[in-house]
């Protein structure tokens, strides 16, 4: 049999962009003597590839199987049969599980082709570096309406979230020569490489170009159970179980105080992914979308303005065509100095109340202004201005 010859990849990272190459090797057949016994050489050939290709590459080692299983069944087997054999197949299982590793790992070498784009990385590592100084962080995997607020500690959602670690990482069979960067959120990784932003999910890999993903920010107010970051903002108390006038209910001898936090969300989005990574730090997770989407704009086109720290929070609502009957309850509100709940005025534009929450001070929609003003009860109440244009 042939020796299969794993091509080296070559990433040559500049400001106009990146280019992938591998070396690849051609034999060359040569005739010894009167037995027409054939060698080999091998020509190291330079080839151009796309990123598609070499992420398609990757995919294949990585869902290619581990032979050492076998082995490993095997010797398990045997243990209760023949328990020499049983220990020489265990030998033997290490060494293969070695060679699978080997088989199924990428290198990927870059390069940096001018300073610009070195130090680009750079700024992007030191992003990643300074949001790792958050006490605590999670990945948001989904969000539940509950309608049992008294027993849920007052709140009206519930979180089901999975512990992260920012930081250094080794990414699933990737081997190369820069120092990567990300989270590792369980079934979920995020890597920082130099020419593109890859994704680990589902045992396979995507890379997602920095001009097309984008970093936003939302605040959360959270009821936290768990132990409590140093970091977080609290910004009150509540009950586990509570009345409705906010005191405990004193139906439960195992009531006990919960602090209200105060959590930044920072949003990984593209046109197909999206990722919520909450963050103990507000202010931390605040800086890092800031610094973040600063370096992803300049991966796109030089005369795209680079957005400013207000347009981070002033996350605009969804589209909504609404007849104007719908509006009339937002200009009774306005016209009479009325103030409506964040629900109200999610029920009325037809949007999530978390699309309205995660505006901090204050949003314009639909020829309306809503200028946050206080609290009622458990939500947000807001001021309404209407301004005459786009009802």
């Amino acid at each position: 049999m042939k020796k299969q010859v794993v091509p080296d990849t070559l990433i040559k990272v500049g400001r106009q962009g990146a280019r992938y190459q591998q070396k690849t090797y051609q034999a060359n057949e040569r005739i010894h003597g009167t037995t027409q016994e054939a060698l080999e050489e091998y020509e190291e050939v330079i080839v151009d590839r796309s990123a598609a290709e070499i992420i398609d590459q990757i995919n294949r080692r990585v869902k290619s199987p581990y032979y050492s299983l076998y082995c490993g069944i095997a010797s398990l087997i045997f243990l209760f049969i023949f328990y020499p054999l049983s220990i020489i197949l265990a030998i033997a299982s290490l060494i293969v599980y070695r060679a699978d590793v080997a088989r199924k790992t990428t290198p990927l070498f870059y390069e940096f082709s001018d300073e610009y784009s070195e130090k680009k990385f750079h700024e992007s590592i030191m992003s990643f570096s300074n949001l790792a100084m958050t006490k605590t962080s999670w990945r948001l995997k989904s969000k539940v309406a509950v309608s049992d607020w008294k027993r849920n500690a007052g709140s009206n959602a519930s979180l089901i979230r999975h512990r992260s670690k920012i930081g250094k990482q080794n990414p699933n069979l990737i081997k190369t020569n820069v120092d990567v960067w990300g989270v590792d959120a369980g079934s979920i990784k995020l890597y920082l490489l130099p020419d593109r932003f890859f994704v680990f999910q589902d045992g396979v890999y995507s890379a997602i170009p920095y001009s097309e993903i984008q970093a936003s920010l939302q605040d959360m107010e959270y009821v936290e159970q768990d132990s409590l970051p140093s970091d977080a903002t609290v910004i009150g108390k509540t009950w586990k179980y509570v009345r409705r006038d906010g005191g405990p209910d004193r139906r439960f001898n195992n009531n006990r105080q919960l602090p209200i936090v105060q959590y930044g969300v920072v949003v990984f989005s593209t046109q197909n992914f999206i990722a919520y990574l909450i963050v103990s730090s507000l202010g931390i997770a605040s800086s890092f979308t800031q610094s973040f989407s600063r370096i992803t704009a300049s991966s796109s086109t030089p005369t795209e303005p680079l957005p400013t720290p207000a347009k981070q929070f002033q996350t605009a609502l969804p589209e909504v065509n609404l007849p104007p009957e719908h509006l009339e309850p937002l200009k009774k509100a306005a016209s009479e100095g009325s103030e409506l709940s964040t629900s109200q005025i999610a029920q009325l534009l037809g949007v999530s109340s978390s699309f309205i929450t995660k505006n901090p001070v204050s949003f314009d929609y639909e020829g309306f202004r809503f200028v946050r003003s206080g609290r009622s009860g458990r939500q947000i109440s807001w001021k309404v201005e209407y301004l005459g244009t786009g009802v």
